[in-house]
C-alpha cells in the first residue's frame, strides 16, 4: 500500500469487493491444494514447525509482497504478453533469462518429487488440464481477444504445482504465495482475455 500510495490495498479495481471476496476465498482453496503438503504441523516439533513455518515461509511470503521493488531496483519491467514480450529491455531481458532459468530447476525438482511420491501420472494430468484449458478458452474466444497473464494468474496456477515438503518447493511456494497476493491486492483479479476496447 506504501509502495501503491493507496489508502487501501484492493483501492485499483472497479469491483474491489470482489476482488477482496476472491482473495479470502482463494486462501483456504490454496491450503487445501497446496500449503497442507508443505507447511510443518506445531505439534511434532515446536521449534522446527516455528522455523520452517514462521521464518522459511513467512519471511520469504512477506518478502514476495513487495515484487514491485524487484523492477524498481533491476530496470526489469515487462509484462507477459507477446507486444512486452518482443521489445524488452536488456535488464528484462536478463530477469525473463534467471527466471527461465529458475522455473526449469524447480520444475525439475518437482518432476522428480511428484515422480517418488508416484502421483507423476495425476500430476502430469493436472498439469497438462491447466495448459489445455487457457489454450481451449483461448481458441474458442478468437482472434479478437488477447491474452495477458497476470502475474497474480501465473502464481496462483503455479502454488499446487510445487506442494512438496521439500526445502526448494517451500521457498517457491512462498514466494509464489506472497507474489500471488500482492499481484491481486496490487491491481485486482483482472482477467486474462482481454477483447476489443
Amino acid at each position: 500500500m506504501i509502495l501503491c500510495h493507496r489508502s487501501t490495498p484492493f483501492a485499483s479495481g472497479d469491483n474491489q469487493w470482489n476482488d477482496w471476496l476472491g482473495v479470502m476465498l482463494s486462501g483456504p482453496t490454496l491450503y487445501l491444494l497446496s500449503t497442507r503438503h508443505t507447511l510443518r504441523p506445531f505439534g511434532e516439533q515446536p521449534v522446527t514447525a516455528v522455523l520452517w513455518n514462521v521464518a522459511g515461509f513467512g519471511l520469504l511470503f512477506f518478502a514476495a509482497l513487495h515484487w514491485e521493488y524487484v523492477g524498481q531496483l533491476t530496470g526489469a519491467s515487462f509484462s507477459l504478453t507477446s507486444r512486452h514480450l518482443t521489445h524488452l529491455n536488456t535488464a528484462s531481458k536478463i530477469a525473463v533469462a534467471v527466471g527461465l532459468v529458475i522455473a526449469v530447476s524447480v520444475i525439475t525438482i518437482c518432476l522428480r518429487e511428484a515422480f517418488r511420491a508416484r502421483i507423476l501420472v495425476s500430476y502430469l494430468a493436472s498439469f497438462a488440464a491447466l495448459i489445455g484449458t487457457l489454450v481451449a478458452i483461448t481458441v474458442m474466444l478468437g482472434p479478437r481477444y488477447h491474452v495477458h497473464i497476470h502475474h497474480y494468474f501465473l502464481s496462483l496456477a503455479l502454488l499446487p504445482f510445487v506442494r512438496f515438503r521439500q526445502p526448494v518447493c517451500f521457498i517457491t511456494q512462498a514466494i509464489l504465495a506472497g507474489v500471488y497476493v500482492e499481484g491481486a491486492t496490487r491491481w485486482g483479479l483482472s482477467p486474462i482475455w482481454y477483447g476489443p476496447s
